[in-house]
């Protein structure tokens, strides 16, 4: 086995009960995995006789998962790599070996469909434009077949929605950068009906997409508490020369378990309890609305659902986009809220 120096590693065999293909799977994983191997297929046959620590520290990962991408490599496409000990480092002993056309099967091809519109969910962002130009690396280094294949069955899924919202570039990077390094920002935050942008500083948490909305999540010290920021509404960021530690007690697992669809309300959970009529009751199965509700069935075949959050608003407009077959029943500040914003609607439509 390698150390972290390079030293030269000796494959391990494969337990006949441990799974192969390793290079198979679906998702973000398949897709990190395959462009991981062409990087490495790159930069074994470069001659640069690249070490371990460079191969890992290029693909973001740790050595011990190049271990294993080499030795997926090996077992799984044959590849002859070998550790040079003059360099200390790594190259292919036969330079004419290539990738087999049969390494991608069906399941294989489907999911590079599936992650290759995945992307979409990206746009408007910088990520999207790395993740494009990784991916038609990747497609341009399959067999001609192959890729011919996946471009045609590509055409076969289609992610829909709205258009994504206009994010500042440069916004998006610069909190990403600052989340990273664990650096305070002072950015320009532009409230709904506000005409002008206020400024604070925000200890940034983490970047949530939803829906192909941006928000970030963030540690105000003003108010002592993490709140949620929609990116479209930030006019100005400025990372600080200032480092800041995650605020003692703040478990992000349940921070997301408390919101409903992703968003976050000002106070604490409180039990919400949604009646749906009995024209509407299949709606109970089709869709969750919480990961820990609770369902009861009713012998008029209406069927309540109750889980707790603070996201109220939230819940408004998804009960308001169900036009009447959905009732709250509790909390009572929830279900006047509902009733006024639902007088509003039938008063603007006359």
């Amino acid at each position: 086995m390698d150390s972290q120096d390079g030293q030269p590693e000796r494959t391990r065999k494969r337990n006949a009960r441990e799974p192969a293909l390793f290079l198979s799977g679906t998702g973000d994983d398949y897709l990190g995995r395959w462009k991981r191997i062409i990087h490495l297929d790159q930069r074994l046959r470069s001659g640069d006789r690249p070490t371990l620590r460079r191969l890992a520290s290029e693909c973001g990962v740790v050595t011990k998962t190049i271990r294993r991408d080499f030795e997926a490599m090996r077992i799984e496409l044959g590849a002859p790599i070998e550790y040079d000990a003059g360099s200390r480092g790594y190259r292919y002993a036969d330079n004419a070996f290539a990738i087999p056309a049969g390494t991608l099967n069906e399941r294989d091809l489907f999911a590079l469909m599936v992650a290759e519109n995945a992307i979409a969910q990206y746009d408007g962002t910088p990520l999207h434009d790395h993740l494009r130009e990784a991916f038609d690396k990747m497609l341009a280094f399959l067999p001609g077949e192959v890729r011919d294949a996946h471009q045609v069955g590509a055409r076969a899924i289609h992610f829909g929605g709205l258009p994504p919202p206009a994010i500042d570039p440069e916004h998006w990077t610069a909190l990403a950068c600052a989340i990273r390094d664990r650096r305070a920002t002072e950015v320009r935050y532009q409230r709904g009906g506000k005409s002008k942008p206020d400024a604070r500083q925000l200890h940034p948490y983490q970047l949530l997409v939803r829906d192909r909305d941006w928000f970030l999540i963030a540690h105000n010290p003003a108010v002592g508490r993490e709140l949620l920021y929609y990116l479209p509404r930030i006019a100005g960021v400025a990372v600080l020369d200032e480092p800041f530690d995650i605020r003692d007690g703040f478990d992000a697992e349940a921070f997301h378990r408390g919101s409903f669809n992703a968003m976050q309300g000002p106070d604490e959970p409180v039990a919400v309890t949604l009646r749906f009529a009995p024209e509407g009751a299949h709606l109970v199965d089709e869709r969750p609305w919480s990961p820990e509700q609770t369902v009861r069935r009713h012998k008029d075949g209406s069927a309540s659902v109750t889980f707790h959050s603070a996201a109220h608003f939230e819940i408004e407009r998804q009960v308001m986009r169900y036009g009447g077959l959905v009732e709250v029943v509790k909390p009572v500040a929830l279900r006047e809220r509902v009733r006024d914003t639902a007088r509003r609607v039938a008063d603007g439509h006359g």
